[in-house]
């Protein structure tokens, strides 16, 4: 499975392409941790079909990192860089050179149709490019929430949950190119639902991602978990960012009893972690008290 991926205007001077953390081979009540091949046996090839409407060809790959991302980025006419946490690196020159993908680092794999890749999810395009121009241009990691009535305005909630589903497109694309089981539940939140029982998304920041790639954007480890006979997956965590802040999203089988996600409020926290295994564990962290000042002084007033 890929790892850490960014994409990192290279002009900033910052390093741009090594996931320099440690992390350890086990959790922190001590399971192990194991690599992909461990699992290879549950992973799901290829079918060759759309994994959201299943039933046209699949002939499109989503973008990992969205083009008007990309082009922001290239805003001051530097180069792009891309790097993921074995070491390899790719530069990116030009608009010519996003739209070509020659390293085939900016999308997935073909995995959706190209009505659902287009038509379908435009909407959810639409949403995402209004929050990400807005996360890309304010200080929000410690601030104690993101205003989607600041962003989208009054009528929030539509525009918000269609952010949410851009986000379940990303990460169902992720789950077929990694060979995981895309949840139905996550195709009936595309396909217009307006929850799902057993997943969870959240806005997040880690004070790793911020340390190494807050200039950037990054995905997370694709984090699974098996049940004790490693014979099917049960749980999911992937993670992408803008900058420090990122959407998470967890899938767990046997669904959540009680739950509350991101896109239900017109101002949801951001909930704070140290690193990739806390993110993964669920083990928030409170805020500094320089953190805390600041969201006392900015909470919302009704």
């Amino acid at each position: 499975m890929e790892t850490w991926t960014e994409i990192r205007n290279a002009q900033e001077g910052c390093p741009a392409w090594v996931f320099n953390e440690v992390m350890s081979d086990r959790t922190s009540d001590g399971r192990p941790i194991l690599g992909p091949d461990a699992l290879a046996h549950l992973r799901v090839p290829p079918t060759g079909i759309c994994w959201w409407c299943q039933e046209r060809p699949a002939t499109t790959g989503e973008h990992k990192f969205k083009r008007t991302d990309l082009t922001r980025l290239m805003a001051n006419g530097g180069p792009l860089l891309w790097g993921d946490r074995e070491g390899k690196t790719r530069e990116i020159r030009g608009r010519s050179g996003v739209k070509r993908d020659r390293y085939g680092v900016i999308k997935f794999p073909k995995s959706l149709c190209e009505s659902c890749n287009t038509k379908r999810s435009k909407p959810f395009d639409n949403a995402y490019d209004v929050y990400s121009q807005h996360v890309s241009r304010t200080w929000l990691r410690i601030m104690p929430g993101v205003d989607f009535r600041q962003i989208f305005g009054t009528d929030w909630e539509t525009p918000t949950i269609n952010l949410a589903r851009y986000y379940g497109k990303h990460f169902g694309c992720r789950m077929v190119r990694a060979g995981l089981p895309v949840p139905d539940t996550l195709r009936e939140f595309l396909d217009g639902a307006t929850d799902m029982s057993d997943a969870h998304m959240a806005l997040i920041t880690t004070d790793t991602v911020h340390k190494l790639y807050k200039g950037g954007l990054s995905i997370s480890p694709d984090f699974v978990e098996a049940d004790k006979n490693i014979s099917r997956f049960v749980r999911y965590v992937l993670v992408a960012y803008i900058g420090s802040i990122g959407v998470r999203y967890e899938w767990l089988e046997e669904g959540f009893p009680e739950q509350s996600q991101f896109f239900e409020y017109p101002h949801p926290v951001i909930n704070c972690f140290k690193d990739e295994i806390a993110v993964c564990e669920g083990r928030t962290r409170r805020p500094g008290w320089f953190a805390s000042l600041v969201q006392w002084a900015n909470q919302p007033r009704e």
